[in-house]
């Protein structure tokens, strides 16, 4: 897991190669207007969700891990907590979908970090993650990035 301002996303960069571009697009973009949705691009590397929802208290909080795509997200409308802990510590099943690429744990999350506006997470395959902790209803925006096997 990785948090940091997005002014400082360019650091990142060198960790994937469609990084960079990702970056310029979260840069770039004035999410605050764009509406909910799914953003293609002409790639199939990556894709953006902008994501309207409503906040959970922590102890709703379910951790989720993904196999094919790593995550950055971005909260837009206000902070958002977001909980984590190492998928090696994930051994109980909630639900899984291969197709979706996600699997949901009854683990908690081992720590919790404040995220907020400006400031992105970016969790990889090995990052159980539990995005939505706090109050009120929030925007976000999640940049899905397929996991390169060849790097």
């Amino acid at each position: 897991m990785i948090i940091d301002s997005l002014e400082n996303f360019s650091i990142y960069e060198q960790l994937h190669p469609n990084f960079k571009k990702v970056g310029e697009i979260l840069r770039n973009t004035d999410w605050a207007k764009q509406p909910k949705g799914r953003m293609t691009f002409d790639t199939e590397d990556f894709y953006i969700n902008v994501d309207e929802s409503q906040l959970k208290d922590l102890s709703a909080a379910t951790p989720e891990v993904h196999d094919k795509y790593i995550d950055i997200q971005l909260p837009i409308a206000r902070a958002e907590q977001m909980g984590w802990l190492p998928r090696s510590s994930c051994k109980t099943v909630h639900a899984k979908n291969p197709d979706k690429d996600y699997t949901l744990y009854e683990e908690h999350p081992e720590a919790v970090v404040d995220v907020k506006p400006g400031q992105f997470v970016i969790f990889f395959p090995n990052d159980a993650h539990a995005p939505l902790i706090g109050e009120g209803q929030t925007k976000k925006v999640i940049a899905k990035i397929k996991v390169q096997t060849n790097i």
